[in-house]
């Protein structure tokens, strides 16, 4: 099947795409975790078969007119001169360079006029970087999604919306979303996202946010499309159209992800719709960038995609009219941060766009890049407990950890090329970084303009404590601790001069109750802002049991005899209310209370204007009329007497 799409050049695709590649993140314990290093282990190997032939240069920027730096044909000349300046050198036939895209304006992929072992094409690297005109160069290694196999036991439901008190690993959304900024709800109205993916699909519950995108992927050789899978290059069209393997040799055999349009739904599907899920920044838009296909992308396409969706100019590419503010990224590859990545991230972070990356699905102590590179927020991945995801990577660099497990969002149905729209449930960092970027979305709503660093700033400052206990509860790098939404909000909103109200308790009475009997009660607060509050307990009776986020206390059996003062405060995941002590009496002789005193209806008069009358009402109204009457005979008799006269 793969090979009557190109027949001539099976061979060459096989070679060209095996390169040690960029990785995705998702996980459940149905397969094993797909693993990124792997592939990249295979072409690194001494005695690989895995052939490659891309080198991403930074040439130096000695160019005077800086208008031809930025068009293809300028871009071409510099690879051309390189390559002829390497020929000229002691065993220069490898050296020999073609231009093939561009990343940045003075940041070029050039191809080998042959397939080169990764040892060979890194040797080459190091002299061509000895080049005056040249800056650095590097192997342009593929990435993977940190994609993992779906467990098809997860419940479909967006636990990690919920509030802390719901879930110990909750993203504490609804309370963010309860607060309003200048009229509009807090939803990331304003604001657009990059998801640097595999694309989307056209999902009922995504589209609507959807503004028009680009695709990265490069040919990996003459008229070869493995890796784009869509018969071209780059272009205007983000869709995707699959990226299922059917080659061992190239990577793991497997159907299509839609990994891209997994990640789009959690940052941005629509909300309030009565359809399907909610998006973390449900009123932001979303700009799709396709960069990933079959067996991942390559770093070059990834760092000129990034440049390119914060603003900045790709030699080449159309300007993108839709700028970036937050760019989420779910994959990456071993190793230290490449030079092309740093140079992109910091490039972007000078345009004031904030760059979210996952750390990876390996269960290792180091994390990939790019989310190890300076410059970005690296999220990695937790459980419902709050408890570290025994996939997640996690290490020196780590910011903060989001929602990794069972997350339910906009998915398809087709095993290989687009089928109908879907809603699935997935795991993995691939999926805790895009609720980090709606988050990222909801404050720069707040704060247009917000810088990078205050951006991080206030994640890392409202993120909750590890859970005591668990294995990063002692460890310093695992990040912060937990993305909470509404305390990273409030903060902000705090800074602008917005003050949050506390929740209020509504007062109880002493709770009496019989030796060996069952006690509940419910305690309630009112929040001015309208924020659901929870609760915190102290003093709890022996035995009992008291529900945080409902409220609910219960004491199944009640002992000994005595007195109990149970504290509790309330709050709204931000603010705590004053704490009100609620007393508990266990004892033999509950006071009984006396029946209520019953005021009998006083039944309106008639003089109230439309009221019943009464019996005395009568009794007046009946005399009243008698002595009218009698009053009125005297009067008629004379008038009949002048009459007869």
């Amino acid at each position: 099947m793969l090979a009557g799409r190109f027949p001539h050049f099976l061979t060459a695709l096989m070679l060209a795409c095996a390169a040690s590649p960029l990785a995705w993140a998702q996980t459940g314990p149905s397969k094993p975790v797909r693993s990124s290093s792997l592939t990249q282990q295979r072409a690194q190997q001494p005695g690989s078969a895995v052939r490659m032939d891309r080198l991403i240069v930074k040439f130096r920027d000695e160019v005077t007119d800086k208008v031809s730096t930025q068009s293809v044909t300028a871009a071409a000349d510099r690879v051309a001169a390189l390559s002829a300046r390497l020929a000229a050198r002691p065993a220069g036939g490898l050296g020999a360079l073609s231009y093939l895209k561009s990343v940045s304006v003075h940041t070029h992929v050039a191809r080998t006029h042959q397939p080169l072992s990764h040892a060979e094409l890194s040797a080459l690297a190091q002299t061509v970087a000895q080049d005056p005109s040249v800056e650095y160069a590097e192997v342009d290694e593929r990435v993977f999604p940190h994609f993992v196999p779906n467990d098809p036991l997860y419940t479909a439901q967006q636990w990690n919306l919920t509030s802390a008190a719901s879930h110990a690993g909750a993203a504490n959304l609804p309370n963010a979303w309860g607060r309003s900024v200048a009229g509009l709800p807090l939803n990331g109205a304003g604001v657009t996202v990059a998801v640097l993916d595999t694309g989307y699909r056209s999902h009922a519950d995504l589209v609507a946010n959807i503004v028009p995108g680009y695709d990265f992927i490069t040919q990996d050789g003459f008229n070869n499309f493995f890796t784009a899978n869509d018969g071209d290059g780059r272009d205007t069209s983000a869709l995707d159209p699959g990226d299922w393997n059917t080659l061992a040799a190239e990577c793991d055999v497997e159907n299509s992800s839609w990994h891209g349009t997994h990640a789009a739904g959690i940052v941005g599907a629509v909300g309030n719709n009565n359809l399907g899920v909610i998006g973390v920044a449900y009123g932001a838009s979303i700009l799709p960038v396709r960069v990933l296909g079959v067996c991942g992308g390559f770093t070059s396409d990834t760092a000129a995609a990034m440049q390119w969706s914060a603003g900045l100019t790709v030699p080449g590419v159309p300007v993108n009219p839709h700028v970036a503010k937050v760019i989420n990224m779910s994959f990456g590859r071993s190793g230290a941060c490449s030079p092309t990545y740093q140079a992109a991230i910091t490039a972007v972070r000078a345009m004031g766009s904030v760059v979210v990356v996952s750390t990876g699905n390996e269960s290792a102590r180091t994390i990939t890049q790019p989310s190890n590179c300076t410059g970005v927020i690296a999220v990695t991945a937790h459980t419902t407990t709050g408890a570290s995801a025994d996939y997640a990577n996690i290490g020196v660099g780590t910011t903060i950890s989001a929602p990794g497990n069972s997350i339910f969002t906009t998915g398809n149905t087709g095993s290989t090329v687009p089928g109908a729209d879907s809603y699935d449930a997935y795991s993995g960092t691939s999926f805790a970084a895009p609720q980090v970027a709606g988050v990222v979305a909801l404050l720069m709503q707040i704060k247009p303009g917000i810088t990078p660093a205050e951006v991080q700033a206030h994640l890392v400052n409202a993120a909750r404590a590890h859970p005591p206990g668990t294995y990063c509860a002692t460890r310093t790098d695992c990040g912060a601790g937990l993305l909470d939404a509404f305390k990273a909000v409030y903060t902000l909103l705090q800074a602008q001069g917005i003050a949050n109200a506390a929740p209020v308790i509504r007062a109880l009475p002493t709770q009496y109750v019989l030796p060996g009997a069952a006690l509940q009660f419910t305690v309630t607060a009112s929040d001015a802002d309208g924020d659901d509050a929870s609760f915190v307990g102290s003093g709890l009776p022996s035995g009992a049991t008291f529900n945080s986020s409902t409220g609910v206390l219960t004491w199944s059996k009640a002992q000994p005899v005595g007195d109990y003062s149970f504290v509790v405060q309330p709050t709204d995941g931000a603010t705590l209310g004053a704490s009100v002590t609620i007393k508990i009496s266990v004892t033999n002789t509950v006071p009984v209370e006396p029946p209520p005193v019953v005021t009998p209806p006083v039944t309106p008069s008639g003089s109230g204007g439309g009221g019943t009358l009464d019996g005395m009402d009568l009794l007046a109204a009946g005399l009243l009329l008698l002595a009218v009457r009698g009053r009125a005979a005297p009067a008629r008799r004379r008038a009949s007497q002048r009459h007869q006269q």
